[in-house]
């Protein structure tokens, strides 16, 4: 289990990341990701994406200081898909554990197909362990994901296994639920 850290603050970051390790967490994951209105709309989640110097400055701060490690959930930008290149610019320069690329823009939300052309771009520029996050609802999606993507080892299966729970039993092999 890894928490999830929801801000823009630096300083607010820090402080939750210190409270984490004092209840033995190595790693905390920096929510980059969330396209909900009102996150969106304080500059947090995937709405901090439409300022990456800001950002840029923020994870100075936070890899610099934190006390434990830190991954990152992120969505590739929050209006273009062309805000992705310099997002991976600025992902690039960190010691991150993991980045969980959910391919799709913030104003996407859930709705629209995600971007896997803009995702296979990604795996070919970035220097740190990459998770996939986006519509693995079935086995089916899975095993085409795999086939397509075969170094990417980690997934996030998310609304996955709210709409199917048994579905992790189900790529292990086992009996679905019935």
């Amino acid at each position: 289990v890894v928490p999830q850290i929801l801000t823009n603050h630096a300083d607010v970051f820090l402080e939750l990341a210190k409270r984490m390790q004092e209840y033995g967490y190595r790693c905390v994951n920096l929510n980059l990701g969330c396209p909900s209105g009102t996150v969106v709309a304080k500059k947090r989640g995937s709405g901090f994406l439409a300022f990456p110097e800001e950002l840029e400055r923020f994870l100075d701060e936070i890899f610099e200081k934190s006390p434990v490690k830190i991954s990152i959930k992120t969505r590739i930008g929050k209006n273009d898909v062309d805000e992705w290149g310099k997002l991976q610019d600025i992902y690039n320069r960190f010691p991150m554990e993991e980045l969980i690329i959910h391919p799709r823009l913030q104003k996407d939300q859930y709705r629209l197909p995600v971007h896997m052309d803009v995702f296979e771009q990604a795996l070919e520029g970035l220097s740190m362990p990459v998770c996939y996050n986006g519509d693995l609802h079935t086995t089916a999606q899975y095993r085409e994901f795999a086939e397509r993507f075969p170094k990417v080892d980690t997934v996030m299966l998310g609304r996955g296994v709210f709409k199917n729970p048994g579905l992790i039993d189900e790529l292990q092999g086992k009996e679905a639920l019935q």
